[in-house]
Parts: C-alpha cells; structure tokens; sequence
C-alpha cells in the first residue's frame, strides 16, 4: 500500500465515522490519481448497487489482448509484402536467410502497421471489458471509429444483453453506472 492508498482509505474511514478529513474536490482529485494508477482500493471490479440512489456501479477493464489483436490485418499483410519483395528483388542478387530478412523488416512492418491501423483503419480505439453493474453478465465494448465509421467516443450508452438494463460507461475512466431509478 503507497501513501496515496493509505490517505485514502483514512479519508473513506473518517467520511464513515461522520467527519470529513478533506474537501470533496480533494478527494476526487486523489481517487482519480489512484483510477489511473489502476490501484485495487479506488477500482472496483465487482458490481454495487446503492440502495438509496438505485444506481449500480462497476469499473470495466481495457482488453489489452483484443486491442492488440486490431493490429493484425494491417501486420500481416505488411509482413508478406516484406518477404515477397525480399524474395522477389533482394534474393535473385544477394542469398539472405529469411530470419535476416524477417529481423531486418520488423521495425518498418510494426511502425507502419501502428501508423495504419491507428490512423486510418481503427482510429482513436479502446476495448472494454467487465460485468454488467446490474446483472453481472460479462461485455464488451469498443470506443473509437471503424474506417468511417463514428462509433463511441467519451461516453457510451449501452444494453445489457443478459437483463436488458441499460448502462453508460466513462471512456477516460471506464466507470459503468446504470440509470437512476
């Protein structure tokens, strides 16, 4: 636990006892610190639910694994057409091994596959996942545009395919909350 952590903690314990030991822009500047620290006491991956509000909140995770995989049209075809024009131009005059050939092409097939895919193809993405807040059922979401194709870009307003509840998410913090009711 880091002094942010422990600060924390003594300010949600003291706002329970019934006195504040900061102001509440103080201590929405330090949860927001610890959001994007990703730190396991301001990130809640389990859903709650407000009795007196109504409102059920979660904090969804980014898919690293999905993110990275929106780059591999882009790197595949990059990576053949580096073999086909090492084997076609460069091997008639000069015998290359192909692992060369491959470790020589690797910087320039991954910054343009980023440059592409970043640029024109998924622009501005983010993947999402976490649990419904209400229902607990598992989704998948996906801010940025698709070639031209806008999609979400700060906030998006999504339904539950399990309870059919609608929910938003936050793209800079990836707070899911439902509706009040």
């Amino acid at each position: 636990m880091n002094r942010n952590e422990a600060k924390y903690l003594a300010a949600v314990q003291s706002y329970l006892n019934g006195d504040s030991i900061m102001s509440d822009s103080e201590f929405d500047a330090l949860k927001t610190t610890l959001k994007e620290e990703e730190s396991q006491f301001a990130v809640s991956t389990e859903p709650k639910c407000y009795i007196d509000t109504g409102i059920c909140t979660v904090t969804m995770q980014e898919d690293n694994f999905r993110s990275n995989l929106l780059y591999l049209p882009v790197g595949s075809i990059l990576f053949l057409g580096w073999l086909a024009i090492g084997f076609e131009i460069i091997e008639p005059f000069i015998r290359v091994n192909p692992l060369l050939l491959i470790a020589l092409g690797a910087p320039g097939i991954i910054a343009g596959t980023k440059f592409v895919t970043d640029n024109y193809i998924f622009i501005n993405n983010k993947v999402c996942y976490g649990p419904c807040p209400s229902c607990e059922a598992e989704n998948r979401l996906y801010f940025g545009d698709i070639l031209t194709v806008e999609g979400f870009k700060d906030e998006a307003d999504i339904k539950c395919p399990g309870c059919k509840a609608m929910f938003t998410v936050q793209r800079n913090t990836l707070r899911a909350s439902t509706m009040s009711k």
